[in-house]
Formats: structure tokens, C-alpha cells, sequence
């Protein structure tokens, strides 16, 4: 949905609006470094068997 739309949606990392390359300069940012972070990603398991959770943190570790 637009921006302003009042719509709050969720998916895993680089599946969303922001994609993969959004993330990269937040991941990369010394200033975020100390800052904590909460994962809003659905709680289910990957295709390969994992938890979404574990895949999405090791896709944002990548991008470090």
C-alpha cells in the first residue's frame, strides 16, 4: 500500500516494499550499530525448514 495509506504490512526481509538494498545502509551504519531492533516479520518456517526469523537475521547479517 502508499504511503499515508494507514495500512501496516509485514513481510521478510527484502520480500517488502523496501527490498533487499533498503536495508543495506541501515545494517551498514555505525550510528545503528548500539541500537535495538525488533524483527515485525510473520513467525513461520522457511521451505528449507527453518524459522523465518533465522533466515531473515542471516539476509540482514549478509548485508553488513
Amino acid at each position: 500500500k502508499a504511503l499515508g495509506s494507514r495500512v501496516d504490512r509485514h513481510d521478510h526481509i527484502g520480500l517488502g516494499t523496501i527490498g533487499i538494498e533498503g536495508f543495506r545502509p541501515i545494517v551498514r551504519d555505525k550510528r545503528w550499530r548500539e541500537v535495538p531492533k525488533i524483527l515485525e516479520t510473520p513467525k513461520l518456517k522457511h521451505a528449507d525448514g527453518r524459522d523465518w526469523d533465522t533466515v531473515n537475521l542471516e539476509l540482514l547479517k549478509s548485508l553488513m
